[in-house]
């Protein structure tokens, strides 16, 4: 970390969730900037991440996050270039993923409680509905909608989250295929040839 209290580029950094007072998830990231404004981590193709699975080995749901019934398994977390930009406290980032050729795949729209600062990284909890926008910009779609609705249905997000989480996501992916959103700008960024596979920072499981 820098003096000013910001990561550098080219450290490793924690993202994680946690619920229960239990790691739910932990990924590193590489940053790409840090700084009042926007967040922005990367992470390569085959990076691994541990993920929450039921004890059978299965993806959990948000019943197993009520009940925390979930064990942590390390998994890759994408066979895609993802590059993941927060803004300042709204209730989403905005995941750019590429093919490993670099091909342009979609904008992804994680939406979320906001990212905030923890000593080696950054944590959020995500509310399980997403958007996608194609990369033409010319149409989007919600994703895991029935996930969604289970965590309305057993009160983990209640009704008026639920709307706002679902109004948040309309206006970004209507930002998004205007143009003009601080996220197009992103698709033709590179990542550093130097970098490594990120992996977890040591204390990535302490909290």
């Amino acid at each position: 970390m820098t003096g000013d209290g910001y990561f550098p580029p080219g450290q490793t950094v924690l993202l994680r969730e946690v619920v229960h007072g239990r790691v739910w998830s932990a990924k590193p990231g590489i940053v790409v900037q840090d700084s009042p404004d926007l967040v922005a981590l990367y992470a390569p193709p085959g990076t691994m991440i541990r993920q929450p699975r039921t004890p059978d080995m299965k993806r959990v749901k948000a019943d197993n996050r009520l009940r925390g019934v979930w064990t942590l398994e390390q998994v890759p977390w994408s066979t895609f270039h993802i590059l993941r930009l927060a803004l300042a406290g709204v209730p989403y980032s905005v995941m750019v993923f590429w093919e490993k050729d670099f091909k342009f795949r979609d904008w992804y729209i994680n939406l979320e409680d906001p990212l905030h600062r923890v000593g080696n990284g950054f944590e959020y909890l995500d509310q399980w509905l997403d958007v996608i926008v194609a990369p033409d910009r010319k149409s989007w779609r919600w994703k895991d909608e029935d996930e969604f609705a289970e965590a309305v249905l057993l009160k983990l997000i209640s009704p008026g989250k639920a709307r706002d989480l679902r109004l948040a996501g309309e206006e970004v992916a209507a930002w998004i295929q205007t143009g003009e959103s601080p996220f197009n700008k992103w698709v033709d960024w590179r990542p550093d040839p130097s970098w490594q596979t990120p992996v977890l920072p040591v204390g990535w499981d302490v909290i």
